[in-house]
């Protein structure tokens, strides 16, 4: 009788190492797709933020403010006890007034004691606009001698003067 012998699959050491060889390679692909995966979400992450920054900085470089003031009379009214402030939007952009931020002295008025109105009546404020600003300061009047008034838009650029009362 004849014999023949079976091997079976266990047993050949050939497909042990086709196995073994076939479990690392789909391991090794699994892992790099996860780091491909993780990567690129943080590379777009990176390339959206730097995006929007680089929209800021862009609005920031087109905007300017100049108080046209002149920094030995401010005007005040007795009555209201509120200086009175006009700026000028000498950049390129448009802002919006009711995002304006007013400090005197270094110290920031709160939005109740800034009163912000174009002096041609809009309600945007357009290159080469006047902004009228009515202020409130603490003390009022402010203490004889020099002072410093910064206005600032909402995206950060500001425009400063110094003035005496």
């Amino acid at each position: 009788m004849l014999r023949t012998e079976k091997k079976t699959l266990l047993e050949d050491t050939g497909a042990e190492t086709a196995v073994t060889h076939m479990i690392f390679f789909i391991a090794a692909m699994v892992l790099a797709i996860s780091v491909v995966v993780l990567v690129s979400g943080n590379v777009q992450s990176m390339v959206a933020s730097s995006s929007a920054s680089s929209k800021i900085v862009s609005e920031q470089m087109r905007t300017d403010i100049t108080i046209v003031n002149d920094p030995e009379i401010i005007p005040y009214d007795n009555v209201s006890g509120k200086y009175t402030f006009y700026a000028k939007n000498t950049g390129k952009t448009e802002l919006a007034p009711e995002y304006v931020t007013v400090l005197v002295d270094g110290i920031l008025l709160e939005p109740a004691s800034v009163d912000a109105a174009l002096t041609d009546g809009d309600v945007v404020w357009r290159p080469g606009d006047i902004l009228q600003l009515n202020v409130t300061t603490t003390p009022s009047p402010l203490d004889e001698g020099d002072h410093r008034v910064l206005v600032a838009a909402d995206n950060g650029k500001s425009g400063a003067m110094s003035f005496k009362t």
